[in-house]
């Protein structure tokens, strides 16, 4: 798998929530897991980049809410370093070890499209992170109880289904040199073309 191709598709776009914002502690983090969720925002227009504006926001800063990244079917929005803390699990022992992967529900996305891009992120974050795929990829519901990610819960063999598309890209990476999400990845693009 062509490591250029791959940051093509996941096309992330780098919108961090401000420093000092209450809902960015900054408290360092080394993955151990990446936590699946679903947006629960069913609203038409609440895609990825609306997501992102959210987190910058009074009212996710007044629930103390945030994770590192938001997927739909054009594009992936970080909005924490994947070095860093977010609050997204209900449980401080999720918060500290997980990376949260939040993945879109509006009404308008092709959904087929938004859950392979949240799973070849999640591949991504995988490896980049030297986390096992075996017990690497959480629910929510894993840690708070919470019926999320509701979406591939409700969904017969959804979860299963999502955790074969991880295993399947991660696969593909095993031979491929990924570089960090957290760089510019234009500049990655950019080498890749170079060399």
């Amino acid at each position: 798998m062509d490591i250029g191709q791959v940051y093509a598709d996941l096309n992330i776009v780098q919108d961090f929530v401000p420093v000092g914002s209450s809902n960015r502690p900054g408290d360092k983090l080394v993955a151990e897991s990446v936590t699946i969720h679903n947006t629960d925002n069913d609203s038409p227009g609440a895609d990825a980049a609306a997501h992102a504006r959210y987190q910058k926001g009074a009212d996710a800063r007044a629930r103390q809410v945030s994770w590192h990244f938001t997927v739909d079917d054009n594009s992936v929005y970080q909005s924490l370093p994947t070095n860093e803390i977010g609050w997204h699990s209900g449980t401080a022992a999720g918060n500290h070890s997980s990376l949260g992967v939040e993945i879109c529900m509006n009404p308008e996305m092709d959904v087929a499209k938004g859950y392979r891009r949240a799973a070849l992120l999640t591949a991504v974050l995988l490896q980049q992170n030297q986390i096992s795929l075996a017990g690497g990829v959480k629910q929510h519901h894993d840690w708070s109880g919470k019926n999320c990610p509701r979406v591939l819960r409700a969904r017969p063999n959804g979860w299963l289904d999502f955790l074969a598309a991880v295993s399947n890209f991660h696969g593909q990476l095993s031979q491929a040199q990924v570089a960090p999400v957290a760089i510019d990845v234009s500049a990655v693009a950019d080498h890749h073309h170079a060399g």
